[in-house]
Formats: structure tokens, sequence, C-alpha cells
């Protein structure tokens, strides 16, 4: 086995959990999944995964997720919200946003709700991201600049019309050009 990797019921004195009978599964599958949501909120694809890497079965990781999401504890919505708000707040696209929350197992259309954002406000995002970068590139040619903050824009998840639109826009910028004293208005 791997460095680093543990088989069910490894570490801390537990058996693994096909030892113990589906009344005691249910409850440590659930205390497992409770401990997960209290680091941070998870999708309910990310849950079982997680409750399968320990070793649960199938139908008492099913009743666990069921019961979490009927009481509350557990909901794919309030997980896509917090997570398109967190991604928005590093500078990402709607598209990447889109793409990692189906990726995390949310349904196609909470994942284009939570995500969906004034092409405007995007743009704009855009180019305070690549100003940012930009603005620590120094004296690099402008073909440089351009490249790479295309790069960063287009693993951010912005469209390729923006990506060349805005490092084109950044480049070319009377700010970064070293001819144009920094003091000046």
């Amino acid at each position: 086995m791997p460095k680093g990797r543990r088989k069910p019921g490894d570490g801390a004195g537990k058996p693994a959990p096909s030892t113990l009978s589906h009344d005691e599964q249910l409850a440590a599958a659930r205390e497992a999944a409770l401990r997960l949501l209290t680091v941070r909120e998870r999708s309910s694809v990310e849950l079982r995964s997680r409750l399968r890497q320990k070793g649960f079965d199938r139908e008492v990781i099913v009743a666990v997720v069921d019961r979490l999401q009927d009481s509350d504890l557990q909901d794919d919505g309030r997980f896509a919200a917090q997570f398109a708000e967190a991604a928005l707040g590093r500078g990402m696209a709607g598209r990447r946003i889109r793409a990692e929350l189906r990726a995390r197992g949310v349904a196609k259309e909470t994942a284009a709700e939570v995500s969906v954002e004034d092409p405007d406000s995007e743009l704009a995002r855009a180019r305070e991201l690549a100003q940012r970068r930009a603005s620590r590139m120094g004296d690099l040619p402008s073909e440089t600049v351009v490249g790479r903050i295309t790069g960063l824009l287009a693993r951010r998840g912005f469209d390729p019309d923006t990506c060349r639109l805005v490092a084109f826009e950044v480049a070319h910028s009377p700010v970064l050009d070293p001819a144009v004293p920094r003091d000046l208005p």
C-alpha cells in the first residue's frame, strides 16, 4: 500500500466498517459524515465518495446521506452557492465555476444557476486580475505579458475572446510602459 494511504479501520484503534453490524455502521458513517461536514460544506457526491473510501457499505452510505439531506445538514444548493462565492473571490470565471461544480457532482441546473454572472462584471474582474498580475511583470516585452496574462485568464476559466482582449489591453496600457513616469495621474 502506498505511503500515506490507509486501509479502512486503520488508526485510532477503530475496526473496519465492514466488521461492524448494520446499526453500528450507520452510527459510524453518520459520525464520519458529520466530521467531514464540520470541516467544510460538501456535495452529496463528495460525501458519498469519502464514506466509500472509509469502507462503508453502499446501503449505509445512501441512508446516511439521505438522512443528512432530510435534516438539512447537507445541501448541494448551499454547497454550490458557497463554492461559487469563494471561487469568484479567487478570480474564477463563471465557466470554470460551473465546470468545477459539475466535477464535484452538483446538478447541471444548480451549477448554472449559481455561476451566472453579468458579463460586464466578469470582464471587469478579468481586467482587475490581469492588471494586478501585469503590475508584477516589470519590464517584460508586451508579447510576453500578453502570453502570460492570456494563460492566467484561460486557467481561471475566462472565454478565449475575453482573455485575448484583456491581455492586449493590459499589455499595451500606458501604466505598464517604462517610458511613462509612474507618478503621472
